[in-house]
């Protein structure tokens, strides 16, 4: 019987993980009920394993130009953020449950060694872009304390700490009154279909970002829900010069063959749950 040789530690990295938590996402002060706690133990436990943070851009561009094995080398790992609530940049304090830090601000904290200038680590905020949208998701989705604005957009591109990216127009959000999709189906982005529906969704969204963040605004597009189709990531994502790359969920490594129509990444709490979750992740890469 053939046995398979034991993994040594230096082996090789061939692939990147990517790793994404939402700002939205506490409820508690623990790491399974608190994505802001989450990222401050992933930070130090990605740092503690010798890997850096490299920005979406670069590992997009990296598969693009079929470059993602020389990166990967470098043990390097990305950071995407869901949504693109206030949360993501601007530090709250909630009366009941006390100061809440920005994922930007974990990221300037913690970002010592992880290989970018004035030790800051780069993370991509992936924002729902439409003003109307966002206004009524803060009142279905949070309390409608007017936490889900674009005015920190500029600041947060200028900044460098974190990209600001398209996550759609609307979402398909089943919570708003109405969506620029007109034959989608609500909470499901897979369901879009047309040409037309694709440029209300993508297109249109990353024209409102370019304007906001004066065209500062990275050219990437993470699907809603992680949901991606043949028709948008074989036919429509192709043709269209808005965007350079997409993002899915899915709970994979980026590797050499990606699409760069369909990159994969690991969702906290979805696909890890705990610091050593996260190592295991890591030292697979």
């Amino acid at each position: 019987m053939l046995l398979r040789p034991r993994r040594s530690k230096c082996q090789v990295t061939t692939s990147v993980p990517i790793l994404t938590y939402h700002a939205l996402h506490a409820p508690g002060w623990d790491y399974h009920s608190n994505d802001h706690v989450a990222l401050e133990c992933d930070l130090q436990a990605i740092r503690g394993q010798g890997f850096r943070v490299a920005a979406l851009s670069t590992i997009a561009q990296a598969v693009i130009d079929g470059t993602l094995a020389t990166l990967a080398r470098e043990r390097v790992v990305g950071i995407s953020l869901d949504d693109g609530t206030d949360h993501d940049f601007i530090d709250f304090s909630h009366p009941d449950y006390g100061h809440l830090r920005s994922m930007a601000r974990v990221m300037r904290e913690h970002g010592a060694g992880l290989g970018f200038p004035d030790g800051q680590a780069s993370a991509t905020s992936f924002v729902i872009v439409s003003p109307e949208a966002r206004e009524q998701l803060d009142r279905t989705c949070i309390a409608g304390r007017g936490q889900w604005r674009d005015d920190w957009w500029l600041e947060a591109a200028c900044e460098g700490v974190l990209a600001i990216a398209n996550h759609s127009w609307d979402h398909l959000h089943p919570t708003l009154d109405s969506v620029v999709a007109t034959q989608a189906e609500r909470g499901r982005f897979d369901t879009v279909g047309t040409w037309e529906d694709a440029e209300r969704e993508i297109a249109q969204a990353q024209r409102y970002l370019e304007e906001r963040t004066q065209g500062r605004s990275a050219r990437l597009f993470a699907y809603p829900y992680g949901h991606s189709n043949e028709f948008l990531v074989q036919a429509y994502l192709p043709r269209q010069q808005a965007v350079s790359a997409a993002f899915v969920g899915g709970g994979d490594y980026v590797r050499a063959d990606s699409n760069r129509w369909a990159i994969p990444r690991f969702i906290c709490q979805e696909h890890w749950q705990s610091p050593e979750q996260l190592e295991r992740i890591l030292a697979s890469a």
